[in-house]
């Protein structure tokens, strides 16, 4: 069974650990729940943008990818990219307005079970939930279920990818694994045609992985009216081919797994751009949110320091990427607009004025790696990656069309959909 959190939130603009934080939107307006793309506060977060703090604050809960230990502990591992923040930042993660977080993540183990250990004895001080790590894989499977006036939220983190010792085994810490098997396809007709290109990897995610995963799910819905999944999962940019399409073939059959066993939200990091999403029975799947919060980025897309020919394009020429392991050179995809953005997801409570499930996506850009919303152009820009390129039609999950409109409290362009209940 999950692990029922009885703290309880008497009004949805107080607090679990009892403060009062002040409002920028009618009570009844407040979300139910928010979450948000990847949380990376390598420094202080000096450029809050009050509209998302006050948007993250007044929900009920808000719920984020935490995509860094915090830690000063451990030694750091063996993988091509490693990072870590000082304990300090969980005031930050605090002043975004988070209420729970997800370990399930390929960093969070990035300076061993010595900085995991410290992470969460940090955020447990400051009153912030985890899901999705812990010292074996029965702790890091646990729910944490949130109470609100509105009915219990229950929140599971899973993830996909995962370096070498990462996975959380029954006598070893971790993370919550759901392990993928891979194979490589070459059409040697069509190789010899074109030589240099990539070949297919085909995914299908370890059956026993899938089923605990989807237990830790049933266990939840026992305990709560919405069920929300994290998952790590997917390629981040750049680093699949185009003719792969946007999902590795795991994805779907993974996400449908968990929405049969009762989850009705499934919200997806790591690639870190916006994906398309998923309408299957009556729930959401949002494959990937982006980045909301990432320090240290620039680093990744730094053009050369030497000085460009007068007679080529005066715009940094492409990289062969730089990491801390040796690895084959692949080009450098840090740099691309679309991974500055990201959207949060928010979750109206359930009224009588709607029937069904009521989400809304708000588009947000980074600035120096801290969230903003963009201007209306751009807004539409960030939406449009929800639902183009649109997902195949495939047992029965389809990306949905979404409505846009002009919020008057963020001002900014926003999207929404209203799907039918199921599990509730």
């Amino acid at each position: 069974m999950g692990r029922r959190d009885e703290r309880v939130m008497p009004e949805a603009h107080t607090t679990h650990d009892g403060w009062t934080r002040p409002t920028t939107r009618q009570r009844g307006d407040a979300p139910w729940l928010a979450v948000s793309g990847d949380v990376a506060p390598l420094r202080e977060v000096t450029a809050f943008d009050e509209r998302l703090r006050a948007l993250l604050r007044d929900a009920c809960v808000a719920f984020g990818n935490l995509e860094t230990p915090l830690t000063t502990r451990g030694a750091r591992a063996e993988k091509a990219a490693t990072h870590r923040a000082h304990p300090d930042r969980v005031a930050d993660v605090k002043a975004l307005g988070f209420d729970v977080v997800t370990l399930a993540n390929n960093h969070t183990l990035d300076y061993g079970a010595d900085g995991l250990a410290e992470t969460l004895e940090v955020l447990a001080a400051a009153k912030l939930d985890a899901v999705g790590a812990g010292p074996s894989q029965p702790a890091a499977l646990r729910s944490v279920v949130r109470r609100t006036p509105h009915g219990a939220i229950a929140f599971v983190g899973l993830c996909a990818a995962l370096p070498p010792g990462f996975a959380a085994t029954a006598d070893r810490p971790g993370v919550a694994p759901v392990r993928v098997r891979q194979s490589i396809a070459i059409d040697p007709a069509l190789q010899a045609e074109q030589p240099g290109g990539a070949p297919f990897v085909h995914t299908t995610a370890y059956e026993a992985d899938v089923e605990a995963a989807c237990e830790a799910v049933r266990s939840a819905r026992e305990e709560a009216r919405l069920v929300v999944v994290a998952l790590h999962w997917g390629i981040p940019h750049g680093f699949a081919a185009r003719s792969y399409g946007v999902l590795a073939e795991y994805q779907r059959p993974l996400a449908h797994a968990l929405v049969d066993a009762g989850a009705d939200v499934v919200v997806g990091h790591h690639p870190h751009v916006v994906h398309p999403i998923e309408r299957y029975r009556g729930a959401l799947i949002a494959y990937s949110l982006g980045n909301y919060v990432f320090h240290g980025w620039g680093h990744l897309a730094e053009g050369p320091g030497a000085p460009l020919p007068p007679d080529a394009p005066q715009q940094p020429p492409e990289q062969t990427l730089s990491l801390e392991g040796p690895l084959a050179p692949f080009r450098n995809p840090f740099g691309a607009e679309e991974m500055l953005e990201s959207v949060v997801l928010t979750v109206d409570p359930p009224s009588g004025a709607h029937a069904g499930m009521r989400v809304g996506f708000v588009p947000t850009v980074m600035v120096d790696g801290d969230p903003r919303i963009p201007d209306a152009a751009r807004c539409e820009r960030v939406l449009e990656r929800l639902t183009r390129p649109a997902l195949p039609l495939w047992e029965g999950g389809y990306t949905p069309a979404l409505s846009h409109i002009h919020d008057p409290e963020l001002d900014a362009t926003i999207a929404h959909i209203t799907i039918e209940e199921a599990h509730r």
